[in-house]
């Protein structure tokens, strides 16, 4: 038995503008979170971001839905996210996500207050789980504490990012993924596989049908020509 749960997990940073900081020109996010930004503590129990040696309490634990953890700073480094799931697993799923800052490493590109998105689509594969963990992988995740409280506009045209919560800034900012059912996808190709042997194997038997005829009138042919050959020697 194989289950299969898609996550997606990145950052979204945007610029705080030419009077910031010069070690604190950004505000950014970094989070792992269901491909329809559900719950998916369901079947993760937390996850661990490890951020650059330059910060302060360098791995941050989230051991409750929203996954997700807020900082500012000035520069891009590579973000250690360790997923520990929820049943007989010791070790974490660990990957890795580069932070990014701007839209575009170009020096002449002006910055601009909408948020750089950096996403990646994953998924993870358990094969024959345990009863109790498929249990849990068999549950429906919460959609409801996906819900942005009211006073935070986020379909305005131009929110303000820095007030925004990161559960907010999550909301506004919708993963664009297209989610395959890989059992559907398995029976399409089954039935296509199916219909190019059959339409192969009815060409075969047309063109060795064709074959036996072709055979047939060269035997016959031949066996004319072995008459006339016999007439003609008497």
């Amino acid at each position: 038995m194989q289950i299969s749960k898609a996550i997606i997990y990145g950052t979204i940073a945007t610029w705080l503008g030419r009077r910031s900081d010069e070690k604190k020109t950004h505000s950014w996010i970094c989070y792992v979170r269901g491909a329809h930004n559900e719950d998916l503590s369901y079947f993760i129990d937390k996850v661990i971001f490890v951020l650059h040696s330059s910060f302060e309490n360098t791995n941050r634990v989230v051991s409750q839905h929203p996954f997700v953890i807020a900082e500012t700073g000035w520069g891009q480094f590579d973000i250690i996210i360790k997923i520990y799931l929820k049943g007989d697993y010791d070790q974490p799923l660990v990957t890795v996500h580069p932070l990014k800052l701007y839209q575009n490493q170009t020096q002449n590109i002006p910055l601009t207050r909408k948020p750089v998105v950096s996403e990646q689509y994953d998924e993870i594969v358990f094969i024959n789980p345990k009863p109790e963990l498929l249990e849990i992988l068999n549950a429906k995740p919460n959609y409801e504490n996906n819900q942005v409280e009211e006073e935070a506009q986020v379909d305005q045209k131009e929110p303000d990012f820095e007030q925004m919560t990161p559960a907010q800034i999550l909301k506004y900012n919708q993963p664009y993924f297209t989610i395959f059912d890989t059992n559907e996808s398995k029976a399409t190709i089954e039935k296509a596989i199916q219909i190019v042997s059959q339409d192969i194997l009815a060409d075969y038997k047309r063109k060795n049908h064709q074959l036996d005829t072709e055979i047939q009138e060269l035997q016959i042919e031949y066996e004319n020509l072995q008459n006339k050959l016999s007439q003609t020697q008497q």
